[in-house]
């Protein structure tokens, strides 16, 4: 059993022991602790004077490089996307600046932006499916090329992307009478957003932040973010079917989680451009060559990534768009079609008739 004395004697040895090493580093090792903290003092002070002109270096030489692509911005664009419309979808919170930067490159590409559309969390929630699944039975008599055995995202998809890019066969400057009427059931179900006074787009851009998921998710919550990444990706290759050119732009920090699907699927990456860092300005100069690259046939994934085909693609300048009306026939041509036609019966009923009878 512990007794009084025990407890006396530990605090009697632990005074002991403070008392040695007070009388040690007050004599024989001061010179020795203090020469020691000293020199690691004076070796941190000089590691952070070295990491501060690095970083001073960084910046300078970022901020040259920003300063020489925004010097050749324009002469690099000037006729890369002449006359085209370009869509662009919103997909989470983007900050009005981003999209005000990529507007303005894609001005200086000679394109404009034809359509804002702000894709509503309806479009991937998972307690909307249902709904999601009813919308999608009702739209599929206004597709003119509703996929076969299309699921519920790929029809959603669809009639997005020919709501955007569909237009009127007498005036290819406004959208097709079921163009209007799939924009309009959309937007009532609440699954998008779409710019007063948007025109037919002849490009998609699909702008957004995707950041994986931090810190520790339950598996309901892995499945989730899974079931939404795949809906996006749906969209993105679905569109491609309609659109000239359809390109993944994303503007975070960090490659998001779109961008890993696309880049990681080898399907996607054969169908879908992308463009990481569309905040940074050389990401954003980077857009409108990107466009112009894939409606050319070249599919890319741009960046300073690993897994980027490389930082921007060559130059391409697509020829003017041609916006020349695809009128249907002329009532009165068929018509005379039809009389035609009627004529050809006619003679080959009188020449079975003479044949008849001069069998007879």
């Amino acid at each position: 059993m512990i007794d009084f004395r025990y407890h006396l004697v530990s605090l009697i040895s632990v005074f002991l022991a403070l008392s040695i090493g007070i009388v040690l580093g007050a004599g024989p090792l001061k010179e020795a602790i203090g020469d020691q903290l000293t020199g690691q003092v004076e070796s941190l002070r000089a590691d952070k004077e070295d990491l501060r002109a690095q970083l001073d270096d960084a910046t300078q030489a970022a901020a040259a490089q920003d300063a020489f692509v925004a010097e050749t911005a324009d002469d690099l664009l000037v006729g890369v996307l002449p006359g085209r419309q370009v869509a662009i979808i919103e997909i989470g919170d983007v900050a009005d600046e981003e999209l005000e930067a990529i507007t303005t490159q894609l001005q200086a590409a000679g394109a404009g932006v034809g359509a804002l559309v702000t894709l509503q969390d309806n479009w991937t929630s998972e307690g909307q499916a249902s709904f999601r699944q009813s919308l999608a039975g009702s739209l599929g008599q206004y597709l003119t090329e509703a996929p076969d055995g299309a699921t519920t995202d790929q029809q959603l998809a669809a009639a997005l992307a020919q709501s955007l890019t569909q237009v009127d066969r007498s005036d290819t400057t406004v959208y097709s009478e079921a163009a209007t009427v799939l924009q309009e059931l959309l937007v009532a179900g609440e699954l998008v957003e779409i710019s007063p006074d948007a025109r037919p787009a002849d490009l998609i851009l699909l702008v957004g932040e995707w950041p994986a998921a931090e810190g520790d998710t339950t598996p309901e919550e892995t499945q989730a973010e899974d079931n939404e990444i795949t809906i996006l990706t749906t969209l993105a290759r679905t569109a491609q079917q309609y659109a000239e050119a359809v390109v993944v732009v994303d503007v975070g920090e960090e490659p998001g989680a779109l961008l890993a699907a696309v880049r990681d699927d080898a399907d996607l990456r054969a169908t879908v451009s992308t463009v990481a860092q569309g905040d940074h300005l050389a990401g954003v100069v980077s857009v409108p060559l990107v466009l112009s690259a894939r409606a050319s046939g070249t599919v890319g994934q741009y960046g300073v990534q690993p897994d980027a085909t490389g930082i921007v693609p060559a130059v391409i300048r697509l020829a003017a768009v041609d916006r020349t009306p695809r009128m249907a026939p002329e009532p009165e041509d068929n018509v005379a079609g039809e009389l035609a036609e009627e004529t050809a019966q006619d003679d080959e009923s009188a020449a079975d008739a003479d044949q008849e009878g001069s069998e007879g």
